[in-house]
């Protein structure tokens, strides 16, 4: 039997817990079935007494005090060997009712059984074409003729040039041009269980490559890969729409409000903002100019005056 303690476990001890090879703990960690509390710097994973317990009972069960990895013994099946039954001798039936005379029915034609049957009428066929044609004509006949709609005169209206209107790239159902919006942000604010930021921000990059999607850091973030600038706990992202899903399933996020936040997810499809990314200490980080007016937009004094002495 082992016990639990409130400490961190390494990966072997794990498996050795579950009784299954490491392999198998690293592909649990993949398929998000096991989650582990901790991830270092050099990318070893630590779990909790609680993790272990969720991966073993994911529907909320209530975990035994102790964790064992023995076989449960069960209890030894007896075979059930079924008795042979004396075989109880067959009464030949079929040779007392032979013996029983036979009754002699006198024969009965078909034409004495049922002599009513000759006197039945032969029906006649039906023309149902005829009485179709017979229903229509009634119909016609009772139907009054409708009332010819009189023609409406033409409105003869003068045509009055109007200047010319600004071309619009959509128009509504009414026939009026409608302007198009402008690209509009959604900001997303979020917890990891990954670690610190710079676990996040690795990962973030590391994620991106491997499938293949776009992204690009601002704000601190963003500012931090130009120059060492003073602390900060929140990093700043530009992610797709499409790709919002995927990050918060593998960044392992939560929701969180934005003062007790580590990540936010700008949520921005303008293709500018990712075909103009420039790339340092390889991570990506969005244009200087956009970075700068992003900056701005934010309105700390403090940054606004890194950023100038930085990057102008």
């Amino acid at each position: 039997m082992i016990k639990l303690d409130d400490k961190l476990y390494t990966s072997s001890e794990v498996a050795d817990i579950l009784g299954v090879s490491l392999r198998s703990v690293y592909r649990y960690i993949e398929e998000s079935k096991l989650v582990p509390e901790v991830k270092t710097a050099t990318g070893r994973h630590r779990f909790t007494k609680q993790n272990i317990i969720d991966f073993l009972y994911p529907n909320g069960e209530e975990p035994a005090a102790e964790i064992s990895r023995t076989p449960v013994q069960r209890p030894v099946v007896q075979e059930y060997v079924q008795r042979e039954k004396p075989v109880q001798p067959v009464r030949p039936v079929f040779e007392e009712k032979a013996r029983q005379p036979v009754k002699e029915v006198p024969f009965v034609s078909e034409r004495e059984m049922a002599p009513e049957a000759e006197a039945e009428p032969v029906a006649e066929p039906i023309d149902w074409l005829a009485k179709f044609r017979e229903a229509a004509r009634k119909f016609e006949e009772s139907t009054p003729a409708p009332i010819p709609t009189p023609t409406p005169v033409r409105e003869v209206r003068e045509q009055v040039s109007m200047p010319s209107a600004p071309t619009f790239a959509r128009e509504s159902f009414t026939g009026f041009s409608a302007p198009v919006a402008a690209p509009t942000e959604e900001r997303l604010y979020f917890r990891s269980r990954l670690g610190g930021l710079k676990d996040i921000a690795q990962n973030i990059d590391k994620t991106s490559r491997n499938s293949g999607l776009s992204y690009a850091f601002t704000l601190s973030a963003g500012l931090s890969l130009y120059k060492a600038i003073k602390p900060f706990s929140m990093l700043h992202v530009y992610v797709k729409n499409k790709d919002k899903d995927f990050y918060e399933r593998v960044l392992m996020l939560t929701p969180s409000d934005e003062n007790n936040a580590q990540l936010c997810l700008i949520v921005a499809d303008e293709s500018s903002i990712y075909d103009n990314r420039d790339e340092l200490h390889g991570l990506y980080v969005v244009a200087k100019n956009k970075l700068s007016k992003d900056i701005k937009a934010s309105a700390d004094d403090s940054l606004i005056d890194e950023a100038q002495s930085i990057i102008g």
